[in-house]
Parts: C-alpha cells; structure tokens; sequence
C-alpha cells in the first residue's frame, strides 16, 4: 500500500498532535516534580509534621509552616530521578527552624533549605497553684490550645493522662506542665506497711511488711518481714502490695 506525500504528512501530522500537547504537559508536571520547588518542599515539611504527630499521637493539631530556598535553587538542571529531601537532625522534633538537605543524583546537586515551623494543638496547662508532691486531680489541670515554636519545648498533649501523677516541684496557675515536673505517684512509701505476696506456682501467702524504700508500680525495693524480721526485696505490684518469689 502507498500514500502520497502529502497523505502522510496530513496523518503524520493528525498522528502527533495530541500526544504533543500531552507530552507538553507531562513534561511540565516533570519538571516540576524533579526540581527544587518551593510548593513540593512545603508538602515535605507537611508531611514530617503529620508523620512526627501520628508518632506522638498529637489531636487535632495545626501547623504554620514558612520555607526558606536559596537563590540557585531555580537554576538547578531538573533531576532526572526523585529529588530527595533529609532532615538534618531527624531525631528532634520538626518545629522552629528545621533544616534540609535537598539533592539529585543524576545530575548531582545539593542545596540546603531551612524551614520555620510553629505547631498548635491543644497541652495541659495548670488550673490552680500545684505544690510539691502534691497529687493531681481533675480540678488541677486543664487542656488550653498553645503554640509551640521551637524543638526543645516540652510538653504534655490530650493524649497523656496526668491525673494521679505528682508534682516533683512548683507549678504555677497558668503555666503549661512539663513532663520533668511530674512523676508517676509513689504507691509505697517508706514506712508503709503493706501486704507481701509471695508465690510459688499456684501455693500464695500472704504476710504483712514495712517499706523500707519508696517506690512506683513495678519498682523493686526492699522491705522488713514483721513476721520473720527478715529484709527481702520484693516487687511493687499495685497499692500497697509487693511481690516476690519463693
């Protein structure tokens, strides 16, 4: 079979128009998504936000995110494979300023990138006055929306009970609770006398002792026998009850 010329010209030419303007297209989207683009780099920093707070199970949170590209970065040849973006400290939280290593290896760049971000969500705050060693209620704390703008910020989200844990020190009305200023509370104090359990397959006794050690749940720590005069070392095991074995 033959054509003419100009036969094939006109189907050569209604051949590869549309895919032209498709190949335009997809070209475009390319290079988009194989160069250093502000949009793109904004959705990472989203994205290790949203990874970091499903990790430490923050509720409904919001984040303020602001990026930072250095001048070059629009001159750079598009990446021929998936440009890659690194956190410089991935262990630390991405809040405040949180830098970037953005690079392609073929053709090889790098750039480094920074972005400042500021998170809100909703952290326990003090009620009232909370002294030392006091053990905290309902009526002692409430959850209030923060922001939080820099990595080393400590906190405690909605997710984290604090009723029943004990202030180590001072909090004042108002202030939002760190984690360092709590401890689980002490459920055998030294001078308690509690209930030794002591086991041995399905055989159980029990006795009465005396803490010779404060301590929390699970914590193991010595106690005086009343009965024997003995001192053992025995396993908190809920309230003013300890464990140990035969």
């Amino acid at each position: 079979m033959t054509y003419s010329a100009n036969r094939q010209e006109e189907e050569a030419g209604a051949e590869v128009q549309l895919p032209l303007r498709k190949l335009l297209v997809l070209t475009i989207l390319w290079l988009l998504s194989n160069s250093v683009s502000a949009h793109l780099f904004k959705q990472q920093v989203e994205q290790d936000i949203k990874r970091y707070s499903q990790q430490q199970n923050w509720l409904n949170y919001d984040a303020e995110v602001l990026i930072w590209l250095p001048n070059n970065a629009n001159h750079l040849p598009a990446c021929k494979n998936t440009v890659q973006y690194q956190r410089a400290t991935p262990n630390n939280a991405p809040i405040g300023r949180v830098n970037y290593l953005i690079s392609c290896t073929q053709p090889s760049w790098k750039v480094r990138a920074h972005a400042k971000v500021k998170i809100g969500l909703e952290v326990w705050h003090a009620k009232t006055d909370i002294n030392p060693n006091q053990i905290l209620k309902k009526q002692h704390v409430q959850l209030q929306r923060g922001v939080i703008s820099r990595h080393t910020q400590r906190f405690i989200t909605s997710s984290q009970p604090l009723v029943n844990q004990r202030a180590k020190r001072r909090i004042r009305s108002g202030k939002i609770i760190l984690p360092s200023q709590l401890q689980q509370r002490l459920l055998v104090e030294r001078n308690d006398e509690v209930i030794i359990r002591a086991s041995s397959g399905s055989f159980v006794v029990s006795m009465k002792g005396k803490a010779l050690q404060n301590g929390q749940l699970g914590d193991k720590i010595y106690i005086k026998n009343l009965s024997s005069g003995k001192k053992i070392q025995a396993k908190i095991i809920a309230s003013g009850v300890v464990e140990t074995l035969f």
